[in-house]
């Protein structure tokens, strides 16, 4: 600990060696997630956080589920080394219950319903903003987003060009480079962006080799049209070293993945229109040739979608209306050859009814092929009590629908899918208060329950085969509370816990996994001559797990960054930061040690 402490005190030192300060405003945060159309956080009767670029870049992390681990209400559920498995829950749903998009497009699996959030095919400095929205949101969003929505938003080109490349290097052989070039040319802009991650892992079998791809082009058609082309490629191969009570020493898993969208946006008539067309294509690889059962599966999936919006407001009233299409067909050696199609229709209003109150209505119609339709509900109110003070009421149904792995899972003799599967299904209900301390910063309260039918469950059956069904109905209830202050021009702190009560009110016990208690705390101190330090602790305690060494631990992150100008127009930001600082030993699955102290070095660079 001398030596860490030594450490940062250099880097203190090196990295203030000038003086400088410059003092910034900050401005409302606008959200499209809540509404899919722009809005200023304020007018929302949602929950929703808001991750800027500059938060990312203060917090010093190289992942996807780091950036989100400090967001409230949001748990974040990794299989410990870079680029292993890393998954989200929002107020105690699971992963395959959390919907993730970016840029609009949907990035979750029909095969298993969930994203692997270390599979995101953009580095880090791509992106502009995280919006997550808690609370079900089904009404707009359909399967998946029982939970909640994660949307990921990369940068748009300026007319003034920018070129950024990124270096990073750490413990274990961890090496992040990232570079990326975009500018607008009158009407048409573009964006081209390359990433690659290497590590040798903590642990034996945990190495990963990844590279990704994208780009953007677009083009200002006149008169209020455009057109953007987007499109991403990921290259990934990883070690899977399983649990430490069941290891898997040689097991390697491949992914290669690709997807692309046309977007249109332009007015028509009184309406703004936005079409989009969407293709992805999931490639992967699992082979396993040592254990009891020697495993080499290979699954494709494809994905054909359109989706179409319109939006109007008059005067008080907004109105949005839309609806999809989408085809999903697996090649895979487990599942066989299957497909499935759904199509969607939705529609929401809003009134402002009184110069404080705001009304939401929603609805949204989702339609199988071979299975239940659903319809989703939602209502809000929005009371502005006072020009500061917000009251946020609102009630909504949301739901999930089966996998192709809980569809179609092959009769393995000790496992078999089941076909007659009919969605989850969820009612939550919100109450939320949220204060405005001037130019301090915010404060936010909210109490939640959702009430879960027909959960899908894998559980042995009658003649000991592992099979799912729906069995299990759940209450979960809590509160969240968040602050985000700003102290003085020098110090912005913040913090927030959730509490869960999750229920299986079928058995009556509770569901494990999830964290009762979930605190974060940050510090962000600068610029003091130029240089930031960020401080980033959480704690988690779980509900008893039997194969839970720990139920509780807490975790501390620092990053000290610095930028220099150069006369040519260069500039540079150098960072050292340190991924548990205290080098604590702990699981977010059980099973899986996460890594322990992790140094990391980098420079990023603007030109």
């Amino acid at each position: 600990m001398k030596r860490l402490l030594c450490l940062f005190v250099t880097c203190l030192a090196v990295l203030t060696a000038e003086p400088g300060y410059t003092l910034t405003t900050t401005l409302e945060p606008v959200v499209v997630t809540a509404t899919r159309t722009p809005r200023a956080i304020s007018q929302l009767a949602s929950s929703v956080t808001v991750i800027t670029a500059d938060q990312i870049q203060a917090t010093g992390a190289t992942r996807l589920g780091e950036v989100l681990r400090d967001t409230v209400g949001l748990q974040i559920i990794s299989n410990g080394p870079d680029g292993a498995l890393t998954t989200s829950g929002i107020r105690g749903s699971e992963a395959a219950q959390v919907l993730v998009l970016l840029d609009g497009v949907r990035l979750n699996s029909a095969q298993n319903g969930q994203f692997n959030l270390s599979n995101l095919p953009v580095a880090l400095d791509e992106i502009e903003r995280i919006e997550v929205l808690r609370g079900p949101s089904a009404a707009l969003y359909g399967s998946n987003a029982l939970g909640g929505v994660i949307q990921i938003f990369t940068h748009t080109p300026e007319t003034e060009p920018l070129t950024r490349l990124s270096w990073r290097e750490g413990r274990f052989g961890s090496r992040n480079l990232s570079l990326s070039t975009a500018q607008k040319l009158d009407r048409f802009r573009y964006r081209l962006g390359a990433g690659l991650d290497r590590s040798a892992g903590f642990r034996e079998n945990s190495d990963l080799q990844q590279h990704s791809f994208d780009g953007l082009v677009g083009y200002d058609l006149g008169g209020g049209y455009d057109l953007e082309v987007l499109a991403s490629y990921l290259d990934k191969e990883i070690g899977v070293p399983g649990s430490t009570t069941f290891p898997s020493p040689q097991a390697r898993q491949w992914d290669r993945n690709s997807q692309a969208s046309l977007t249109l946006t332009g007015p028509v008539g009184s309406f703004d229109i936005t079409a989009r067309g969407i293709y992805g294509r999931q490639r992967s690889e699992y082979k396993n040739p040592a254990g009891w059962f020697p495993t080499h599966d290979i699954h494709i999936l494809k994905t054909l979608g359109m989706e179409f919006q319109a939006a109007a407001q008059n005067g008080p009233h907004r109105l949005l209306f839309g609806g999809d299409i989408y085809q999903d067909k697996i090649d895979s050696t487990t599942n066989g050859n299957k497909d499935q199609e759904r199509w969607s229709t939705f529609g929401q209003y809003e009134i402002k009814a009184a110069p404080r109150v705001s009304l939401l209505l929603g609805l949204r119609y989702d339609a199988y092929a071979d299975f239940d339709n659903e319809a989703s509900p939602r209502a809000a109110a929005l009371f502005s009590l006072s020009d500061s003070t917000r009251l946020r009421v609102s009630v909504a149904k949301a739901f999930r629908a089966p996998t192709l792995n809980d569809r179609f899972w092959p009769d393995v003799g000790y496992a078999v899918g089941n076909p007659n599967l009919v969605p989850e299904t969820a009612w939550e209900y919100e109450l939320a208060l949220d204060q405005q301390l001037k130019e301090m910063g915010t404060l936010s309260l909210a109490l939640f329950r959702r009430d879960a039918a027909d959960l899908i469950e894998w559980a042995q059956n009658g003649s000991g085969v592992w099979t799912p069904s729906n069995i299990s109905d759940a209450r979960i209830w809590g509160f969240e509370a968040n602050a985000d202050l700003r102290l003085n021009p020098l110090f912005n702190v913040g913090a927030n816990y959730t509490y869960l009560h999750p229920k299986n009110r079928t058995s009556g016990k509770f569901l494990t996994g999830k964290a009762r208690h979930q605190a974060h705390l940050y510090l962000d101190v600068g610029p003091v001559k130029d240089a930031r330090l960020r401080l980033d602790g959480r704690y988690m305690y779980y509900y008893p797990e039997t194969s839970r060494k720990d139920k509780s631990y807490f975790v501390l992150d620092a990053a000290l960054s610095r930028p220099f100008g150069f006369a040519n127009g260069l500039e540079l930001e150098a960072e050292v930061s340190v991924k548990n600082l205290f080098d604590k030993k702990y699981e977010e699955n059980p099973g899986y040690p996460m890594p322990p102290r992790q140094f990391f070095v980098g420079i990023t660079t603007y030109f």
